[in-house]
């Protein structure tokens, strides 16, 4: 939507709302539904990954996605609500099978008297090939929005997006902006921590006055 915004579309809605957030997309869906078309279609990047393993990867090792276990390690709780939405299983089996918090896994690892310190180094495995710096930026706040943004300018300019620069909105804790100009065309983008901020966000896009063109809502 953003790319067709930029070749001279006005007909799209924006603006787009990031959805790999699953507590602040259940937020959404019960407080905004006359919203539901605006945030991105886009799977968070665990359900997106748990999704290749049991396609592509299944395929790769020639296993039915029926006899592969897709573990996923992630901070918040709210991941373990996500494996288990409808849309994220194939004929009954999920995509995600087991969440483990980030509190989980560093308790199973005391249980198991685990030493890390002690355990010899190992490379990595890159079954899906080598990983970008877009790729890692999604873990932090704000980061989801700036990967995004630096790939949509890529494309539309054909140059390379440095680091993006938000600045915090005086006055209100938790939300932050940039302006970035695409080739003449100003692109402003927002960044909400907390659902509160996320609703004052959503207020402005209902009435009509949000000036936003993308923005990342993180619970």
């Amino acid at each position: 939507r953003l790319n067709a915004y930029l070749k001279g579309d006005t007909s799209v809605k924006l603006p787009i709302l990031t959805s790999c957030c699953p507590a602040w997309v259940k937020f959404f869906e019960h407080q905004f539904p006359e919203l539901i078309d605006i945030p991105s279609t886009a799977r968070s990047p665990q359900q997106m990954f748990g999704s290749i393993a049991k396609s592509y990867f299944a395929e790769k090792l020639g296993i039915d996605r029926k006899n592969m276990v897709v573990v996923s390690i992630m901070p918040c709780v709210a991941k373990k609500y996500e494996r288990g939405r409808d849309e994220f299983f194939v004929d009954e089996n999920p995509d995600v099978d087991i969440v483990l918090t980030t509190r989980e896994l560093s308790r199973l690892i005391k249980l198991c008297n685990i030493d890390l310190q002690s355990l010899p180094g190992e490379e990595f495995d890159a079954p899906l090939g080598a990983s970008t710096g877009a790729g890692v930026l999604f873990g932090t706040t704000g980061g989801v929005i700036e990967a995004a943004v630096r790939t949509a300018y890529e494309i539309q300019t054909g140059k390379t997006l440095e680091r993006v620069k938000f600045s915090e909105l005086r006055g209100m804790e938790g939300l932050r902006e940039a302006v970035i100009n695409f080739d003449g065309v100003d692109v402003r983008i927002g960044i909400a921590h907390g659902l509160g901020n996320a609703r004052k966000l959503l207020n402005e896009i209902e009435s009509g006055k949000s000036h936003y063109h993308a923005i990342e809502i993180m619970a």
